[in-house]
């Protein structure tokens, strides 16, 4: 829905269509590759997200790819809030209820792992908080959160964009905010530092990369037109209405903030014991 918003909006500007994709697979990889090979002339662009640019080689072997060798940042697009969030009807409360229940029950209680960075983030969290939530793994965050209404799940890892319809719709409930701020779209939802865990935090961002190689003058352009579709009206109420929040990161400093992502990220897997597989 980002991508579109944004296609429809640099399309007259530059003066062409500008068709969207799913590639879906491998974890955002089958997408990365297929840009990471094409003739790098601007005219072959990826939608990535941390779980499919920063964190895969942190938990797989089978990387097709070099983030950094085969990619050119172009400009991040939007911010995704992440939640931590049960079901309506679940009786746990808060994050405290969930580490108490946990360590009552070892290693019954579970998460869904619908994406690479919630599987960092909540094994941060088992290692902080000395629990042993079990992973069941999803092929996308859509399956997770449907097993978690199902009662399937003992908690769920979300964006605030996916929940926010089950959330608003009393299906769903938010414990905590995995960032390091409350969101304005649930103002009274504690962060996990307020839940006490000190550094604590794991956002979600949207970017456009360019194969390597793509000339200067045109990943410049392309910046340009996205940083302006990005503050459209129609593109902010999308985003609003998603629960994301604007930002537009200049080419270097995206390409800053993924490297110190990957190093921050790694640190906390090799932190939590998790091993590429």
């Amino acid at each position: 829905m980002t991508a579109r918003a944004v296609a429809q909006k640099i399309a007259g500007p530059l003066g062409q269509p500008v068709v969207v994709e799913n590639r879906p697979g491998a974890n955002g990889g089958i997408g990365m590759q297929a840009v990471a090979r094409s003739k790098p002339d601007g005219h072959t662009l990826v939608v990535g997200t941390v779980s499919t640019t920063v964190v895969p080689p942190l938990i797989s072997k089978n990387i097709s790819y070099d983030l950094f060798k085969e990619f050119t940042p172009v400009a991040t697009m939007a911010n995704t809030p992440l939640l931590l969030t049960v079901a309506n009807d679940s009786p746990l409360r808060s994050v405290g209820d969930l580490v108490a229940a946990a360590k009552k029950a070892p290693k019954t209680l579970t998460y869904g792992q619908g994406a690479g960075l919630y599987r960092i983030a909540m094994e941060a969290l088992n290692h902080a908080a000395g629990i042993d939530l079990l992973a069941v793994p999803f092929t996308g965050p859509a399956q997770a959160a449907t097993e978690l209404l199902a009662g399937r799940l003992t908690v769920n890892p979300d964006a605030l964009g996916a929940a926010g319809p089950m959330l608003q719709a009393k299906r769903m409930r938010a414990l905590a905010v995995l960032g390091s701020s409350r969101t304005p779209s649930l103002p009274d939802v504690p962060t996990m530092q307020e839940a006490g865990f000190k550094d604590f935090a794991f956002n979600g961002w949207l970017g456009v990369l360019a194969p390597t190689g793509t000339p200067q003058a045109v990943i410049e352009r392309l910046h340009a037109e996205i940083a302006k579709a990005v503050q459209t009206p129609e593109v902010q109420a999308l985003y609003t209405g998603l629960g994301m929040e604007s930002t537009v990161l200049s080419p270097k400093a995206y390409g800053d903030e993924m490297k110190k992502d990957m190093a921050r990220y790694q640190a906390v897997a090799k932190q939590a014991g998790i091993q590429p597989e």
